[in-house]
């Protein structure tokens, strides 16, 4: 169970990486009638394509740090809470839709993390 303590770690990566999925997504919907390099000049300039850029990199640092103490075949199938987490903030955040499906897909991820957790 030595896997349990890193799991806070883990939810706060994969919360910024959400975060930084939802500022892309809210940048390039601010953008998407814009054509060409503009668009991309618009892009580096937009706020909310920064914020996802930072958080990017503040995730990337605590991924390396994850990566220092847990082998990698057990990081990186738990790196699945980040789907999870974003699959809930398109939910609420984007007010997208998600079909029963995509939920049921979800949990299948969510058993996965959970069995691997559980081994570890």
């Amino acid at each position: 169970m030595w896997l349990i303590k890193w799991i806070p770690v883990f939810m706060l990566a994969a919360v910024l990486e959400s975060v930084g999925q939802i500022s892309f997504k809210k940048g390039a919907l601010l953008h998407g009638n814009v054509k060409g390099i503009k668009y991309y000049l618009m892009l580096l300039k937009d706020k909310w394509v920064i914020t996802g850029i930072v958080t990017y990199t503040i995730e990337m640092i605590i991924w390396i740090f994850l990566l220092s103490y847990i082998p990698l075949s057990i990081a990186f199938p738990l790196s699945g809470l980040q789907q999870l987490i974003i699959i809930l903030f398109s939910v609420f955040v984007l007010k997208e839709k998600i079909n029963n499906v995509e939920w049921l897909g979800a949990g299948f991820i969510a058993l996965g993390i959970s069995i691997i957790v559980k081994s570890g």
